[in-house]
């Protein structure tokens, strides 16, 4: 799967370079079009990790709202560092580091219910 999508990620540099000259815009739509398609390739993978630790987490006593948190956030990660690194590529650094801001103040506000959990343990033990 791995040598899949870096094929098609080299093939697809390539011809966005060629496209790029005459057509920018053409090339910035092969570019959003080979992160979404090797996005979709890596799910299969994704799946197979998630249904791992959701049995490790059982097999050790994880809660599942922990674990929730924890995907999400990482979901959070790959979904704003591929925007943003779409967003550099396209020439507009202001809007890609708007894109991280949000996906930081996103992962902050997931996590909430973890930091109430905490606080909660922190205030039974005082």
């Amino acid at each position: 799967m791995l040598i899949r999508v870096m094929a098609i990620a080299v093939a697809g540099s390539v011809l966005g370079l060629v496209i790029k000259k005459n057509s920018p815009e053409m090339s910035m739509l092969l570019t959003i079009s080979l992160a979404i398609f090797a996005l979709y390739l890596a799910f299969e993978v994704i799946t197979g990790v998630m249904d791992f630790i959701r049995s490790l987490s059982e097999t050790v006593g994880i809660s599942p709202t922990v674990l929730g948190v924890v995907l999400r956030n990482v979901g959070i990660a790959i979904v704003t560092k591929l925007s943003s690194d779409i967003c550099r590529d396209a020439g507009q650094s202001t809007i890609a580091s708007g894109v991280e801001l949000a996906g930081t103040v996103t992962a902050i506000y997931v996590s909430l219910p973890l930091l109430q959990t905490v606080v909660s343990m922190v205030n039974s033990l005082v």
